[in-house]
């Protein structure tokens, strides 16, 4: 084993083929399916499933990659920071995230800051398509792993969804409970553009009725913390939130998969690169286990 190839097996999980993989890094398909083998060969398992539509990790390729990116991410910043390349970090990023992950995404901002002074942000958080060829964004965080070709795309981590109600609101008077308690209560929903969302149709379907529509995620939170009905809240957001109490999963959409997303050019640059490491331990901590952490590198 070398740590090329370890490393190799990092950008293997967050590409759907070795097609994507060999473009990315600029080798061919077969130079990484061979480096591949030979990194099985020395781990002596299975680390990746080859498929005719595309590549995936086996159980064993998982664990290896779980225990890797810390490692490698870790590696990386030492690395820079021996160099001298992070004392003159400086210079303009534009950061493009779905409308819940805003308040996640201005701390790891206001942290990486502490650190860069002469780093500012532009903040996106609309719904538009924004092209990254055009740097329209530098970093975006999407739930959906884009396909374009000339980008970077990591996988940061699972978001779990669950049906969340007041904590003001005793349970008690609510009854049956389980799978016919939301039949008693009323919900709250994201409509407009984003009406069509299946976690949204599957609470409509639940619900007795829908008290209330809004377009942002923020706004259905605070309307959920007042009691006005239950909603569909990914967890990560709001784990620490004692205004809330969570119900059950939801069971149309138990999980998604959050990915940093940066393109090729201007993944290269030494401002961009770090945030986007800070950008992704952040985040993972949000989903991570009480008391585990991953310290963001600034």
């Amino acid at each position: 084993m070398n740590w090329d190839d370890l490393r190799l097996l990092i950008v293997v999980a967050g590409h759907p083929s070795l097609l994507e993989v060999g473009r990315v890094l600029g080798i061919a398909t077969t130079t990484v399916s061979r480096r591949i083998a030979a990194l099985e060969a020395g781990v002596g398992a299975q680390l990746v499933h080859r498929t005719h539509v595309g590549t995936v990790l086996t159980a064993a390729g998982k664990t290896l990659v779980a225990a890797l990116e810390p490692l490698a991410l870790e590696l990386e910043a030492t690395v820079r920071q021996s160099a001298g390349a992070d004392s003159q970090i400086e210079g303009a990023i534009k950061v493009s995230v779905a409308e819940g992950l805003v308040p996640l995404t201005l701390e790891a901002i206001q942290s990486f800051r502490t650190a860069h002074p002469g780093v500012v942000f532009e903040l996106d958080a609309s719904h538009r398509s924004l092209d990254m060829g055009k740097n329209e964004a530098d970093v975006a965080v999407r739930m959906l792993q884009p396909k374009s070709d000339g980008l970077v795309v990591r996988r940061i981590g699972p978001v779990h969804f669950g049906v969340y109600m007041s904590s003001q609101l005793p349970l008690a008077r609510f009854v049956p409970r389980g799978a016919g308690l939301l039949a008693r209560l009323d919900g709250v929903v994201l409509g407009g553009e984003l009406a069509g969302l299946k976690e949204s149709v599957w609470l409509r379907s639940r619900v007795r009725a829908v008290a209330l529509q809004t377009q942002t995620l923020g706004s259905l939170i605070d309307a959920v913390r007042r009691g006005i009905g239950v909603g569909v809240i990914p967890d990560e957001l709001v784990r620490v939130d004692t205004r809330l109490r969570r119900l059950c999963d939801c069971e149309a959409m138990p999980r998604k998969t959050l990915w940093l997303i940066m393109h090729q050019r201007t993944a290269k640059l030494p401002r961009i690169r770090l945030f986007a490491d800070h950008m992704t331990a952040h985040l993972r901590n949000a989903s991570a286990p009480a008391g585990t952490t991953v310290a963001p590198e600034v």
